[in-house]
């Protein structure tokens, strides 16, 4: 009978603890209608991809975007015998705002270090790019709402 209290006091706390998702896409005011971008890539696709999920429809706020994206990986040191021990990853997206004629350029950047297994590595840095996607749309999410 104690425990039954307990799950019962439990779960009226938790069902009352004022829960909202953060990723709503009702709670923006803004509608990307479309997106065009001056390179075809498999950065723009993904950023593309995950901003429009951001998209209220039911917003009178439509916006037309277009985009360009960068992605470097630049040795940031050597080893004795001279190969790669660090990397450090940079992806850059220029946004611009048709209606407003506003450009913005976002940029997120990681280190990292070498792994002898190239499969890994390049699994590894599929990982660090989709979380400086995730990053950068975010930032593009806050920037595009403040208009």
């Amino acid at each position: 009978m104690k425990k039954l209290i307990i799950f019962v006091v439990a779960l009226f706390f938790l069902n009352n603890c004022g829960y909202t998702p953060i990723y709503s896409s009702s709670d923006n005011n803004f509608y990307i209608k479309e997106i065009s971008t001056k390179n075809k890539s498999k950065l723009n696709s993904k950023f593309e991809n995950l901003v429009k999920r951001f998209s209220n429809q039911d917003s009178k706020n439509i916006i037309n975007l277009e985009i360009s994206s960068n992605k470097q990986i630049d040795i940031i040191s050597k080893d004795t015998k001279g190969d790669p021990a660090v990397f450090n990853m940079t992806i850059s997206i220029t946004i611009k705002i048709l209606e407003k004629n506003k450009i913005e350029n976002f940029s997120e950047s990681f280190s990292y270090n070498n792994n002898s297994n190239k499969f890994s590595l390049k699994q590894y840095e599929k990982e660090i790019e989709n979380t400086l996607i995730n990053k950068i749309v975010e930032k593009t999410k806050i920037y595009i709402s403040e208009i």
